[in-house]
């Protein structure tokens, strides 16, 4: 069998194709099974002082945030906000959305069904795997750690502490406590903090996910988008701050977590979405993989940020926009003119101006199917070659020459010395160049 029809796409795949997206759920589900085994493992168990002042709160039965609660607002929350977003209303933020016969918007974007499918799949592949990442690292290192919580002692009862001398440390040996060995097992694994790293990794990937959904770096900075883009990451921060309330974890142990989830939140974004610096791309997911094919090299136009190339320059309102040409003229003070501005209309702009007129393979190479084109306010990469370009802008490119106001011979032709010129004749009304009648007698 050579290839296999998805219905997320326009042509059919090779099956190899389709087994690399396999191998993505078979990966994730091996990290859940990894981590359920992390958790079954007895881990380190470090000593401590019994003086140390930072190790005697009392054992909380019952956390703010339990691990129920943390898993459904980290991954059901994200998962739920993705689903309805990609089936429901993708494209709501789309600058060309269709238009019905009475003329209004529609609510939806031009995005098809199929579309919307493929956007969801990768929206739930990157968030498997921000939170099974997260999940594993978190697993391994607290086992080979072993730092007790803040709760140690209240959870541990060490007996002999009498005995002990002024250097040495308690072990888990001298642990005589009425709690469960897994409440004592899970008091040596303060570093570093789960709900943090869990729920970092997945609400702050959420807030990645809105961002570019937003088209949050776009040139028209809506501070509603950020703020909407930032309230997933705010939640993270307060489930994080509710393990150092319970005295589940100390403040670094939190810190550490935090950055561990938001470093695997970004990286499973950028697996499977561009970066929030390409707005021009709206956050769509990068198309189906080419696996087992060679690398194409990357367009120069499209990834040439020089000053030769324009496909990647900001937008302005086409309504507002004014080309002004670069004067070059003599250094001579009274011959230079200023450069003359010339306004354009929209029509003449749509036509004309590169940064309007949408790349078609971009469509064929970056969505599965038809994808909208923007408008004035959006950062996308031009069209045509180098030389249509050129061509386009030649009027931005011309530099202004002044108006030659001496005598200058046809080509071929020598100038003659002109003749000496006689003084007109005076004029009854004193003005060279008038007639003079004769005087009568």
């Amino acid at each position: 069998m050579e290839s296999s029809s998805l219905p997320f796409s326009n042509r059919p795949l090779r099956i190899r194709i389709v087994i690399s997206y396999i191998f993505d759920y078979v990966i994730l589900i091996a990290l859940m099974v990894g981590f359920y085994i992390l958790d079954r493992v007895e881990p380190f168990h470090q000593p401590f002082a019994i003086n140390n002042i930072s190790l005697f709160y009392p054992y909380a039965e019952h956390d703010r945030v339990s691990v129920p609660l943390a898993l459904a607002l980290s991954g059901g929350f994200p998962l739920l906000v993705i689903f309805i977003y990609t089936i429901v209303i993708d494209g709501l933020f789309s600058h060309n959305k269709p238009v019905t016969s009475s003329g209004k918007r529609k609510f939806t974007g031009p995005y098809s069904l199929k579309d919307r499918l493929w956007e969801f799949n990768c929206g739930f592949l990157g968030l498997f795997l921000a939170q099974a990442s997260a999940f594993v690292i978190t697993g391994a290192l607290k086992n080979a750690v072993g730092k007790p919580r803040p709760d140690i002692i209240d959870r541990c009862r060490p007996k002999g502490v009498d005995s002990l001398g002024p250097h040495e440390l308690v072990t888990f040996d001298m642990c005589d406590s009425k709690l469960s060995h897994d409440i004592l097992k899970d008091g040596f694994r303060s570093f570093p903090s789960g709900h943090s790293s869990s729920s970092f990794a997945g609400l702050f990937y959420l807030s990645l996910y809105l961002a570019g959904k937003f088209h949050l770096l776009d040139s028209r900075g809506e501070v509603w988008k950020t703020f909407l883009s930032l309230f997933p990451t705010l939640g993270a921060g307060l489930i994080a701050a509710t393990r150092i309330m319970d005295a589940r974890h100390h403040p670094f142990d939190v810190l550490f977590g935090s950055l561990l989830g938001i470093i695997c939140g970004y990286v499973a974004y950028r697996q499977y979405f561009p970066p929030l610096s390409e707005p021009w791309r709206k956050g769509r997911a990068y198309p189906i993989r080419t696996w087992g094919t060679g690398p194409t090299a990357p367009s120069r136009s499209r990834f040439d940020m020089g000053g030769s190339n324009d496909s990647v320059a900001p937008l302005r309102r086409t309504d507002d926009l004014e080309y002004q040409a670069t004067s070059t003229g003599q250094d001579d003070e009274f011959t230079r003119k200023p450069p003359p501005v010339r306004r354009m209309s929209s029509d003449r702009i749509s036509s004309a101006d590169p940064y309007l007129r949408r790349r078609q393979e971009l469509e064929r190479e970056y969505s599965s199917s038809g994808d909208s084109a923007g408008v004035a306010f959006e950062m996308q990469p031009g069209s045509g070659s180098r030389s249509h370009r050129s061509e386009s802008t030649t009027h931005l490119n011309t530099p202004y020459k002044p108006q030659q106001t001496s005598y200058q011979p046809y080509p071929g032709r020598t100038a003659s010395p002109a003749a000496p010129s006689t003084p007109p004749l005076p004029t009854s009304s004193g003005h060279p160049g008038s007639h003079v009648e004769p005087p009568k007698i």
